[in-house]
């Protein structure tokens, strides 16, 4: 009888132990599937991070182009070649004090302007040229020769670079301030009613003399900044419409405040080149 029971007993465990595992098993199974797929977790954020990669990129790579994009006319229109911007070294291929002769002006195709005066006559490039309002097409830039050499240069376009950074149609202030004030004011003679007159420097010497503003300097008025430049160089802007002070000669050293900002008008010409050529302000005649 007791083993009997025992028997009965022992059934009874078994089938409890079968059902408890067989439950675990399914509620382990369910767990398993119910758990995130580490993979599935991976490609996720790998996924993001290719998004967030392939939106940033080209972003960056846009404002770098943005930025090159911008940065490059800059360049390009503020660093002219030597040649080609007005200086003390003369423009393009001629410099002050260089021989003129027929086969050179053949070279560089510029013709000579019609003149009676063989001393002194003008050059030009025919393929520089601008249309003015008033007198229609011009020379954009004229060289002056004076005993077969180049005396001046004359700029008339306002899109011809000068190398103190004026161009013709700036004002009266915008010279005054490229020259730090240190110029001579003197109207010229065949413009005394008129509302013409202009400002004059002296670009590598300076005057030891005390000679009056708007006469002739002679080499023993003058004192070369450099030894190693052998021409003085000044440069005269002509300005036009403005408004002429009392007197029709001012020095440098006499300059007032007052007096340089009261100047109205604007460039309508820039000359430079030797004394001479810059005293002869109406021209070779």
């Amino acid at each position: 009888m007791f083993d009997s029971h025992n028997q009965l007993l022992s059934k009874k465990v078994t089938s409890l132990l079968f059902s408890a595992c067989l439950v675990g098993g399914v509620q382990l199974l369910t767990g398993c599937e119910s758990q995130p797929s580490p993979s599935d977790d991976s490609v996720s954020q790998a996924d993001e991070n290719t998004t967030s990669a392939q939106t940033d990129t080209p972003s960056s790579a846009a404002d770098n182009n943005e930025a090159v994009t911008e940065q490059a006319p800059t360049s390009t229109e503020t660093s002219p070649t030597d040649d080609q911007v007005v200086s003390p070294s003369g423009y393009q291929k001629l410099g002050f004090g260089q021989v003129v002769t027929p086969a050179l002006l053949a070279d560089l195709g510029l013709t000579k302007q019609e003149s009676d005066n063989e001393q002194c006559y003008y050059v030009s490039d025919s393929k520089q040229s601008y249309m003015d309002q008033a007198y229609g097409k011009r020379a954009s830039v004229l060289y002056q020769v004076i005993d077969g050499k180049v005396a001046l240069i004359t700029i008339r376009d306002p899109k011809t670079p000068f190398y103190t950074g004026v161009h013709v149609g700036d004002t009266a202030t915008a010279v005054m301030n490229a020259h730090d004030d240190s110029l001579t004011y003197a109207v010229d003679k065949y413009a005394v009613e008129g509302d013409y007159y202009n400002l004059t420097a002296n670009v590598n010497f300076i005057v030891t003399n005390n000679n009056d503003v708007g006469t002739l300097l002679k080499p023993e008025d003058i004192k070369m900044n450099d030894a190693n430049d052998t021409l003085p160089i000044q440069i005269e802007y002509h300005i036009k419409g403005g408004q002429k002070l009392s007197n029709n000669i001012i020095s440098e050293t006499e300059w007032t405040v007052d007096n340089k900002r009261a100047l109205k008008g604007e460039v309508e010409s820039i000359d430079i080149g030797i004394p001479e050529a810059i005293y002869l302000v109406e021209g070779c005649s």
